[in-house]
């Protein structure tokens, strides 16, 4: 180490640049040459060491909890990610207790040798760049220390008032990665607009509160807290004692115990030695903290948002089912629900459970879809178990931007019941950015009090609720529509449709080519093409189904080589080959063959041909729309002149349907799907994302369709209405392909409002 190497660093300490979270992303985030630098000579010095037992042990350790977090084994880039966010706060956190920092220190800061003499032993616990003062590569480890710390000394680290790490954070640990976990970063002013409605329902009492966060994340609500402790006079012992987080991420923790330092620095007294109460764990699954579960007063944070079938691994999995059966946010008899579960209800109900002191307070942000039409999540809304009884709702759905999806923050006590209608406070209006400051959030959102009631679900179904049912899984979509090139007696040469191919993703983007027998074209109808009262077009789909008088059958090669058909033998022997070549190792499992996955739940043989009349309407979507097709009068598709009938119609997996021989029947219910009253009525009950309500599914058969009977005047009125309207519809020629629907329903409005009359008196609904 040279002489010069040791000068203190940036002697002149009064032409420092204001530090901020926008500041270190901008300068040591992803984008900046500091970054890209470091991250180079990061790869090289691994490289040199990779192979060293000690190293080996270290990142196996790191990958084992990482796969847990994310579902699979994480790779070298995101290792180095976190080892240089674990540099940066190691180095940030020196800055800021040092005045006069100096060279000299850095390999004790990076040992922790620094921290453990200024009496914080466990800051480094979860330590990422021990590898780093491996001997064999010390002297460039060393100077790429000094060049980072060189970087950070330009700041004024004396005036921060943040979560300094959220934003680099976010950025550097890449976004994909981050919501696999569920990992939702909480903007600084929706931190502090929750602190302040939890504080005052615990103003008035005398103790300072217990406060947990059990998903701390980066710590930006543990660092608002301690500054709020501290303003209100609080020492260092309250702080320690009274304050603590739990994540299961590692890096997180690591930056949180940084956050948390950084906030009690000017309370440290050097002689004083503290434990940080920062527990890196699975909080649901390990609870215990050194033998014992701790108790809180105040339960407060953004636990992770994630759905059940998103969790890869199966005995996970297995263990959060049994959980969510304990906590009876699901009865044994609905347990097919459970994937389409948020975890965030289970760490709600655990949390509180758990940690949470009786009568303390909850407060978490959760995905607004527990509050809209969720059947899975009607539990959960009882708040049961344990018993809360939640008094404030605010409603973040109006703010934008703030998350990928609409949120709102629960707020209750641990004592007594929930009670509805319950006060909820909308706000809404834009922000310049997510991370804005909490007053200039308050100046540009604008809010509403309402009382929340969530969705009644006690009302009968439709007689119609089972009988509907999902269409086919036509995946990969690239292995079965075509288009059509030429045509030759019975046989026509095909290739995967160019409008396909392009809206599918990797690796299902190829081109298959071939000669194909006229028996296995069927047409299918794909969602976004249903219009009211009517489609767009058709889609031709090469299917190795054939038609058999109590249903569908399938075809395997050999069994369309044995019938001659060489031409769908050799389609389909390459398409299982490009399946078993790009399918996932989930899938290898689940569908051995091209066929299981055609017909996954046997939703293709499900399917009767025989019936002639098929009602559908789109799974999803912000509305509802739907038409009938008559089997037995499918447009022909043209090739070069002549014209192709389809062997049959196959419904498709992101659509509803309903066969029935009964043509009157059918339009009906078309009828009545196409009103305004039945759209309308489905729109509380459809979760939100981040484009608005989306989906749809057996919502519309909740209510009380009645069963159609040939004898009642004002159905066969909307049966005759809603065959009308698919005839007018069919003779319609549309001014532009954009907003087709929006354009038959102003074309059909005065007939539309005829149907909702009537409708309106058959639900007993004549005031609407």
């Amino acid at each position: 180490m040279k002489a010069n190497d040791t000068a203190i660093i940036n002697k002149d300490r009064k032409n420092l640049l204001p530090l901020s979270a926008q500041v270190l992303r901008q300068k040591f985030g992803s984008t900046s040459h500091i970054y890209l630098n470091i991250k180079e000579n990061l790869e090289s010095l691994w490289k040199e060491v990779k192979d060293e037992p000690s190293v080996k042990a270290k990142v196996d350790n790191w990958a084992n909890a990482i796969e847990i977090l994310y579902g699979y084994k994480p790779d070298i880039p995101l290792f180095l990610d976190h080892a240089y966010l674990n540099i940066l706060a190691k180095i940030t956190v020196y800055l800021k207790f040092e005045k006069s920092p100096n060279k000299d220190e850095i390999l004790d800061i990076i040992s922790g040798i620094y921290f453990t003499a200024k009496g914080t032993a466990n800051f480094l616990e979860e330590d990422l760049s021990f590898w780093l003062l491996n001997p064999k590569i010390g002297d460039k480890s060393f100077a790429l220390f000094c060049s980072i710390i060189d970087a950070l000394a330009n700041y004024d680290f004396s005036n921060i008032d943040e979560d300094i790490f959220r934003e680099i954070y976010e950025e550097i640990i890449e976004r994909k990665e981050r919501h696999k976990a569920g990992e939702y970063y909480t903007p600084e002013w929706l931190v502090q607009l929750i602190l302040n409605d939890v504080l005052a329902l615990w103003e008035g009492k005398k103790d300072i509160p217990r406060i947990l966060d059990p998903a701390c994340g980066s710590g930006t609500f543990l660092y608002r807290v301690i500054s709020h402790l501290i303003e209100k006079g609080a020492s260092l012992r309250d702080i320690i004692k009274n304050v603590a987080g739990i994540d299961v991420n590692p890096i997180a923790t690591l930056i949180t115990k940084a956050n948390y330092l950084i906030a009690i620095c000017d309370s440290i007294e050097d002689s004083e030695e503290i434990t940080l109460p920062i527990y890196t764990k699975d909080c649901l699954k390990f609870p215990d903290i050194y033998g014992k579960i701790e108790k809180y007063d105040i339960i407060i944070g953004n636990p992770p948002w994630v759905v059940m079938r998103s969790m890869k691994n199966k005995e996970y999995q297995n263990f959060l089912k049994k959980e969510v059966l304990n906590y009876h946010l699901l009865e044994t008899k609905d347990v097919h629900l459970f994937t389409q579960m948020e975890l965030a209800t289970l760490f709600f109900c655990k949390c509180a459970d758990l940690y949470l002191k009786r009568e303390g307070i909850i407060a978490f942000i959760m995905p607004r879809s527990v509050l809209a039409g969720t059947i899975h999540h009607v539990n959960f809304r009882r708040f049961r178990k344990p018993a809360i009884n939640l008094v404030k709702i605010i409603d973040l759905e109006g703010v934008s931007p703030l998350f990928n999806m609409p949120s709102c923050v629960l707020i209750g006590f641990k004592s007594g019941t929930t009670k509805y209608p319950v006060l909820s406070e909308k706000y809404i209006g834009e922000l310049p950015n997510r991370n804005v400051k909490f007053p200039e959030a308050k100046e540009r959102l604008s809010t509403e009090v309402y009382k929340y009631i969530p969705p009644d679900f006690s009302v009968e179904p439709s007689h119609y609720y089972d009988k509907f049912k999902v269409g086919a899984s036509i995946f990969p979509r690239s292995l079965y529509f075509v288009d059509f090139i030429s045509c030759t007696n019975s046989l026509i040469t095909v290739k995967t449709s160019r409008e396909i191919y392009h809206i599918v993703k990797d690796p299902w983007k190829i081109i298959l080519e071939g000669v194909i027998e006229e028996e296995f074209i069927y047409a299918t109808l794909l969602a976004w093409e249903i219009i009211p009262f009517g489609y767009i077009k058709l889609h031709p789909a090469v299917l190795p189904v054939m038609e058999h008088f109590d249903g569908y059958r399938l075809l395997t090669p050999n069994k369309l080589q044995r019938g001659g058909f060489t031409g769908a033998e050799e389609w389909f022997k390459k398409a299982q080959e490009i399946w078993c070549e790009r399918r996932t190792k989930k899938s290898e499992k689940r569908f051995p063959s091209l066929l299981d996955r055609l017909n996954y739940n046997n939703l293709l043989i499900i399917q009767d041909p025989t019936k002639r009349y098929v009602v559908l309407y789109n799974a999803t979507g912000t509305n509802l729309v739907s038409c009938v097709i008559d089997r037995l009068s499918l447009p022909y598709f043209m090739v070069n002149g002549k014209e192709v009938k389809p062997k049959g119609f196959i419904v498709d997996v992101k659509t509803w349907f309903f066969e029935t021989e009964n043509e009157i029947e059918a339009y009906y219910l078309s009828a009545i799907f196409n009103s305004r009253i039945i759209n309308e009525r489905i729109k509380p009950l459809q979760p939100k994302g981040l484009f608005g309500a989306r989906a749809i599914h057996r919502r519309p058969l909740s209510f009380v369709i009645p069963k159609f009977d040939g004898n009642d005047d004002m159905h066969l009125k909307l049966a005759d209405i809603g065959k009308v309207c698919h005839e007018k519809v069919r003779a319609m020629k549309f001014a532009q392909k954009n907003n087709i629907r929006a354009e038959v329903r102003k074309k059909l409005k005065d007939t539309t409002m005829e149907i909702d009359q009537i409708l309106s008196k058959i639900l007993n609904i004549e005031g609407e």
